[in-house]
């Protein structure tokens, strides 16, 4: 019996130590450094290592300077960096109408003498390449008169639109992949345009990310 009763007051003895002195929370472990552990940190900021993919996109052509200055405006009022870029294009520069296939001179001769009766005086005969140029117009409006004026002397006329080199200005800028770009019309509002630019990838344009670690 006695052997029992100081068996039971060496546990008390054990379980008294481990209470006060073992089964004791460690500094800094307490609710409050539990709660601040799980805090999520702000997307996008740095440490993170989230991942933001920006994009190259460009904006044109834009071929005058006053587009350029009114569209380089919108671009900046809306927190865009636009980098101007020239690039070679071309711009039509009006229209011609001919006669093709009159492969020997006597066949331009007669194209010559059928136009004239028709009122077209102004015809020249291009012996190089077997065509008779019937003139060269601004507006398309205009070729397509002298043409039925072709079509009424029995022949049959062609409108090539002719065309120039030019250097065309092209807007740059980088963007975030998720944030979308404004649109054409947002930015040429109140601009009078020949062509209206549209967006696409810049030249050799890769993707970029930024916030790796």
């Amino acid at each position: 019996m006695r052997a029992l009763v100081l068996g039971l007051a060496f546990l008390n003895l054990l379980f008294f130590c481990w209470a006060h002195w073992i089964d004791q929370p460690e500094a800094g472990r307490g609710p409050s450094a539990t709660v601040a552990a799980l805090r999520l940190a702000p997307v996008g900021s740095k440490g993170t290592g989230l991942k933001v993919v920006q994009r190259c996109a460009s904006l044109g052509p834009l071929t005058t300077r006053e587009v350029v200055a009114a569209v380089g405006t919108a671009l900046r009022s809306r927190n865009l960096a636009p980098h101007e870029r020239i690039a070679k294009g071309e711009a039509p520069d009006g229209y011609w109408v001919y006669i093709d296939n009159l492969t020997d001179s006597q066949a331009r001769a007669r194209a010559l003498k059928k136009l004239a009766r028709a009122g077209v005086r102004d015809a020249a005969a291009l012996p190089t390449n077997g065509q008779v140029s019937v003139g060269l117009f601004s507006e398309k409006s205009g070729a397509e008169l002298r043409a039925n004026s072709v079509r009424a002397a029995g022949l049959e006329p062609i409108i090539k639109a002719r065309l120039q080199a030019v250097d065309q200005t092209w807007y740059d800028v980088n963007a975030a992949s998720d944030v979308p770009l404004p649109t054409v019309t947002e930015l040429i509002t109140g601009v009078s345009v020949d062509t209206v630019p549209t967006w696409g990838a810049c030249p050799t344009a890769t993707a970029t990310v930024a916030g790796t670690p």
